[in-house]
């Protein structure tokens, strides 16, 4: 049985290019993390006054940890 893909704001299916081989794929995968975060949030009704102060805490974090999580 064929699953088919539901187009939620956020999914990851729509953030990362199927069959693109990434240079530094922790990095992308990060990123498209927190694209699809702000999507969802978006989707949500949240105001960008909102959506960036999280967005810069979770990058501050990974800087502080030095971790991808």
């Amino acid at each position: 049985m064929h699953q088919q893909k539901v187009a939620l704001a956020g999914a990851a299916h729509m953030e990362l290019v199927s069959g693109v081989v990434q240079l530094r794929p922790e990095d992308a995968m990060f990123d498209a993390m927190l694209r699809g975060w702000r999507a969802q949030q978006k989707s949500r009704g949240l105001k960008d006054e909102t959506i960036e102060p999280r967005m810069r805490l979770v990058r501050r974090f990974l800087e502080f940890a030095n971790e991808y999580p």
